[in-house]
């Protein structure tokens, strides 16, 4: 039999012509060994036969806590999170997508009083060849890592209190990428109550190499545009913390170094303005940032040097 816990949690997946990573996260659930749990499928307007074998797939599996929902037209997986968000029953919430992993134990290991939110810092990574390994945790102030993007955590790692997530905004829908991150970092600023805890490894996050034909360098650039920007906008950042927020701007340089177009500069060089004018960069720091992408641009550096002189400075 099933345990029993008295906390519930809704689990939230956003889903666009996955079916197989849905077929997937259904086993995965229908095996926990709590019956705890509410599931929130929220389709991004799918295909129609895909949107047609998933109605057919559940109608198998009757169950009263499983709840799909369509969106009428495309959107991204933020608006989607958060129009789960708005159907959950629960005040317990984890946002779960569709090709990731959970052990059985997923749901009664989260069975805890959360006051803002608890983050469970042990995960797995586990690449296109099915390898996994640990995923790299600091048990230092949380909010600098993640300033200077260094993601410490991922968005199925944390347990969210429903009121709190709503309360700070949900996911900001304006971003194209990195909106975990910033969620990350907002929840972070506003929390006065929230628990890190060192967990057994019971999730599994699936991960790729950088492909810039999925994510495409402007896009990439934008983000971190509007991020820092938003970050000079809202937050009264100290010193210390302005002077973090360059691993940003190497994170550009990182997407940039995978592709083939020398175009594709422009949109790095672009961000480099932003970072100067928001003064989280001094004038000699953008002056030599400036410097290795006119060595680049002319051929007097090879690919790798440019990435390791900017991560050198600016990571």
């Amino acid at each position: 039999m099933p345990k029993t816990y008295v906390m519930s949690i809704s689990i939230i997946t956003p889903h666009h012509n996955d079916f197989k990573g849905i077929k997937q996260t259904h086993d995965s659930l229908i095996k926990q060994d709590s019956e705890q749990w509410e599931w929130i499928i929220v389709d991004d307007f799918s295909d129609d036969p895909i949107k047609e074998s998933l109605i057919e797939y559940l109608k198998n599996y009757p169950c009263k806590n499983i709840k799909l929902v369509f969106n009428d037209i495309k959107t991204n997986a933020s608006v989607c999170r958060n129009i789960g968000v708005d159907h959950a029953s629960y005040n317990h919430l984890v946002f779960l997508d569709s090709d990731d992993m959970i052990a059985e134990d997923f749901i009664s290991n989260r069975a805890i009083e959360v006051q803002d939110f608890a983050v469970f810092k042990n995960f797995n990574l586990i690449d296109e060849k099915g390898n996994n390994k640990p995923a790299p945790t600091k048990d230092s102030n949380y909010l600098n890592h993640f300033l200077q993007a260094k993601f410490i955590w991922q968005t199925s790692a944390i347990l969210w209190n429903k009121g709190f997530l709503i309360k700070i905004g949900k996911f900001n829908t304006h971003l194209k990428r990195l909106q975990d991150i910033e969620l990350s970092i907002r929840a972070l600023f506003l929390s006065n109550n929230y628990r890190v805890i060192d967990n057994k490894v019971d999730f599994f996050y699936s991960v790729s190499p950088i492909n810039i034909k999925k994510t495409p360098i402007n896009i990439i650039c934008e983000s971190v545009n509007y991020l820092i920007s938003h970050l000079n906008n809202h937050y009264a950042l100290d010193k210390e913390q302005r002077g973090l927020l360059t691993g940003y701007y190497f994170l550009c340089v990182r997407y940039f170094s995978r592709s083939e177009d020398k175009r594709d500069l422009n949109h790095v060089q672009n961000s480099l303005k932003v970072f100067y004018k928001k003064n989280y960069m001094s004038y000699f720091g953008y002056m030599r940032a400036l410097l290795f992408i006119n060595l680049y641009k002319i051929n007097l550096i090879s690919n790798d040097l440019f990435l390791k002189l900017n991560r050198y400075f600016y990571k």
